[in-house]
């Protein structure tokens, strides 16, 4: 992706840039946080290598696991969310008391293994099991910086009476003995900080034993399969002696600084007023400020973010999964973030609400509303208040859903933003461009949400476009809006890219080059750009026309290819400080289509320089 500056654009472009440095585009999901130093960048990629890499027994792997990658499971995209599912069991007694069996293996079930005697299985004694679906990371150093008081005020002051979320005091791993901290990773809260988060996965997901957690787990609690398989000494993740950090450490590094999901708009919408309206938003929260601690990152540090979560826990009756994790009960569930919903397959805890388009998974039969409004269940009395909405009022909740993992100038919503938008583009920015509201589709590409698609949505466009059609390491809409190329048919593709006339050859001994591409002007209203480059700075330029070709030596160097006597000569071009001139050729009209024989002369200190020959096509009834 090129970066933007002012100095990039041209003259009618760079004050629409200067006006997007206080807001940057969205990174795309998966992509780092906005404002990394090159250092973080750095170990933000050393880190991505650590989460996409197959861990091996020589790592630390096993001797039970449930991946052999951690993004095996985070791969929606890598660091996302996924559709993996790990089981937790335990027994209980119909009093209340859980035991979660942890001299036999539990709560969690390892389903890997690196020998086959070490296969894990759920024990006769368990009574209770339940499915977790892979949570997301993408934005999870955004949402640790949040200040544990912002979030136990949510719990001091419920927003309603039917809503009494808690916070999950926890102590963190890397510091077991010290204060307890709000809890906000994981389906239970069970964690409170990334590095937590990131030893925890490292030894119960893939095996591998850290110094927050440096004791290995046993096959089924069975001491004696975890001496014989288990060859590896404790801890297992050991530091690099040349940067000091462990893989704990690098896995940190990645998830912390990976951005949060995009949102496209960015506010505004009518279905977001109506999730407020219903209750939905008394625990899925829009926005906080992360903390101003002077030891965050700034790209950590004093953000306003929008994951629509109160990290509470939330009774929800009947639809919970019934298995406690620390001092969050078996009724107990986190508040799941719905950023990045959009994409999100499957949903719900266990993943029991999964494929179908995000319609069907928020308003199907068995859809995240119905689970909402299961017996016991805090979400209840909003999940009624959703079903008492018009049918026009749900759908537009569920496009203000989906506007929660959309990327801005993604028309088309393939998660990419390329050629393939820009006619939607070019569709809305006609006319005046405007006005549009959030609800409406051009909302997309209204980067700064002033009602109108126009010169600074076109540069911010121009930062974040997909594609080097030309290969010139450039972003193509970078070059048609810088002007590095030219675009005669204002279609905002490089014309270089387009229909090209046949180069003939010929060329002389010197670096003059002609070429004109664009439309392939045998139809009414087609545009290509005649450009001729490589020539002296500020130098004259002729360019000879025929009507057919007969190459004929000039010089002991030089050929001119139109045949003589020549239809036209050109005479009033020059050539900019660059050594390039352009100029737009029309096509079409009432004249019979016919090829023409296009060649350029300038005249330098070594004396005539010609460019190659072009066999152009134009014309049409």
């Amino acid at each position: 992706m090129s970066t933007l500056s002012c100095s990039h654009l041209a003259a009618a472009a760079a004050l629409a840039a200067c006006q997007l440095l206080a807001q940057a585009p969205q990174p795309k999901a998966g992509r780092p946080l906005n404002g990394l130093t090159s250092q973080q960048l750095a170990r933000f990629q050393a880190g991505r290598q650590d989460f996409t890499r197959v861990m091996t027994v020589q790592d630390g792997l096993g001797p039970i696991f449930n991946q052999t990658s951690c993004a095996s499971c985070h791969n929606n995209p890598v660091g996302g969310p996924g559709s993996i599912t790990v089981t937790r069991f335990g027994f209980t007694d119909g009093k209340g008391n859980f035991d979660p069996l942890t001299a036999l293996g539990g709560s969690l079930l390892q389903q890997g293994a690196i020998n086959a005697a070490c296969v894990e299985t759920i024990p006769s004694a368990a009574n209770t099991t339940a499915t977790r679906v892979t949570t997301s990371s993408l934005g999870i150093g955004l949402i640790e910086a949040i200040p544990d008081a912002a979030i136990a005020a949510r719990e001091l002051a419920p927003p309603s009476a039917s809503v009494s979320g808690r916070v999950h005091w926890v102590h963190l791993l890397e510091n077991p003995t010290g204060p307890l901290r709000a809890g906000r990773f994981g389906w239970k809260s069970q964690l409170a900080t990334v590095l937590s988060f990131s030893g925890d996965a490292a030894q119960n997901e893939l095996g591998i034993t850290n110094r927050l957690l440096p004791t290995e787990n046993a096959p089924n609690g069975n001491a004696a399969l975890l001496q014989q398989f288990d060859a590896r000494p404790d801890p297992e993740a050991v530091a690099d002696p040349t940067t000091g950090r462990d893989l704990v450490d690098r896995l940190t590094d990645y998830q912390r600084y990976l951005a949060a999901p995009p949102q496209t708009p960015r506010g505004g919408m009518t279905g977001e007023a109506l999730f407020q309206a219903v209750g939905c938003a008394d625990c899925h929260v829009a926005s906080y400020t992360t903390g101003n601690d002077p030891a965050l990152e700034p790209a950590l540090r004093n953000q306003a973010i929008r994951p629509y979560s109160d990290f509470l826990l939330h009774d929800m009756g009947t639809a919970a999964d019934f298995i406690p994790d620390g001092d969050a009960s078996g009724q107990e569930l986190r508040t799941a973030p719905l950023w990045g919903v959009r994409t999100k397959d499957p949903l719900w805890h266990d993943g029991r609400v999964a494929g179908g388009t995000l319609q069907t998974r928020i308003l199907g039969p068995t859809g995240v509303i119905f689970h909402h409004g299961a017996f016991g269940s805090e979400a209840a009395a909003s999940a009624a208040a959703f079903n008492n909405l018009s049918a026009a009022q749900k759908q537009q909740v569920v496009d203000f859903l989906g506007s929660l993992g959309r990327l801005e100038f993604d028309a088309n919503g393939d998660g990419a933003r390329n050629a393939l938008d820009l006619p939607a583009f070019l569709a809305a920015r006609a006319g005046n461009g405007g006005p549009y509201t959030a609800d409406m589709p051009q909302a997309v590409f209204d980067f700064n949400q002033n009602g109108f698609v126009d010169q600074v949505d076109l540069a911010a466009f121009a930062q974040v476009f997909e594609g080097d059609c030309n290969g010139n390491a450039s972003n193509d809409l970078l070059d048609v809006v810088g002007g590095a190329s030219a675009d005669a048919n204002d279609n905002l593709v490089p014309d270089e890219c387009e229909n090209c006339q046949q180069d003939l050859g010929f060329a002389g001994a010197g670096t003059f080059a002609l070429r004109m591409c664009g439309d392939t002007l045998s139809a009414f209203g087609a545009r290509a750009t005649f450009e001729l480059s490589g020539g002296p700075p500020n130098g004259i330029v002729l360019v000879a026309i025929g009507v057919a070709s007969n190459p004929t030596p000039v010089s002991l160097t030089e050929v001119l290819v139109p045949l003589l006597p020549l239809q036209a000569l050109v005479t009033s071009l020059q050539l900019d400080a660059t050594g390039r001139v352009r100029a737009t050729v029309l096509g079409g009209g009432n004249a019979p289509t016919q090829a023409w024989y296009f060649q350029g002369a300038t005249f330098g200190p070594i004396g005539w320089d010609l460019s190659n020959a072009l066999r152009v096509t134009m014309g049409s009834y």
